[in-house]
């Protein structure tokens, strides 16, 4: 007797394990961002529940998931998201690359039969494919200033960037009287991609010709230019 039950059992496993591997696993059909807002597409039927992660690296444990420390996003799916097929993460990202998965979880009582011992074929369940994500980086826009403090006989040269979330050398450039050219070098400090950030720099006005112009420059690139009476 105890031998017949130890072989149903075991039987009975090994339908279970047969009908686990014919489950289909959901699927990320698209990826993408709205202002920085993860977004996806995806296939999951008859899923009872279905998570959605996003690391900074694809590499993967032996059970199918994530390494743990490159996780930045772990969320669950509404019920109206499930059956929509859509989702759209409330946190915005920092920009990057990243990587997304799914993993799904069959309903039991709509996709398992007892009389077969096998999970319907069409209920999604495990992982899906690993999917790449960018988040770009937002161009910022810059402002220029140049005032003149006649008072300290210097002028004030003040440059922001609207977004900034990174710290960004820059430089402006004039010319004295004699023609020769002068810079300065200063730096933008951003803290966060939703704020601005400013910089101010003094250069004193001795030397300077009657007129001056002031120009900024970003990795190279000329950003903004403006012309000062200094004399």
């Amino acid at each position: 007797m105890k031998r017949t039950i130890f072989l149903a059992v075991v039987a009975t496993a090994g339908l279970t394990r047969v009908g686990s591997a014919l489950a289909v696993p959901p699927s990320l059909t698209s990826i993408g961002q709205q202002n920085r807002h993860p977004t996806a597409s995806f296939s999951a039927p008859k899923s009872k529940d279905v998570f959605i992660y996003v690391a900074t690296k694809p590499d993967r444990s032996t059970d199918g998931s994530f390494l743990a420390e490159n996780v930045v996003v772990t969320d669950v799916m509404t019920d109206s998201e499930i059956q929509a097929g859509t989702w759209e993460y409330e946190y915005q990202l920092g920009p990057g690359s990243y990587f997304v998965m799914l993993r799904a979880d069959p309903d039991f009582d709509t996709c398992y039969s007892i009389d077969t011992g096998q999970y319907d074929p069409a209920c999604a369940d495990g992982f899906s494919d690993v999917v790449p994500l960018t988040i770009p980086t937002p161009t910022p826009h810059y402002v220029a200033t140049a005032n003149v403090v006649k008072w300290l006989g210097q002028v004030t040269l003040r440059l922001a960037a609207t977004p900034l979330g990174a710290k960004l050398p820059y430089k402006v450039c004039y010319s004295l009287k004699t023609k020769a050219k002068r810079c300065l070098a200063g730096s933008l400090d951003g803290y966060s991609w939703n704020s601005s950030a400013d910089d101010e720099l003094t250069v004193k006005m001795r030397g300077l010709a009657k007129r001056t112009t002031f120009t900024w420059y970003v990795r190279g690139r000329k950003v903004a230019a403006r012309t000062v009476r200094t004399g």
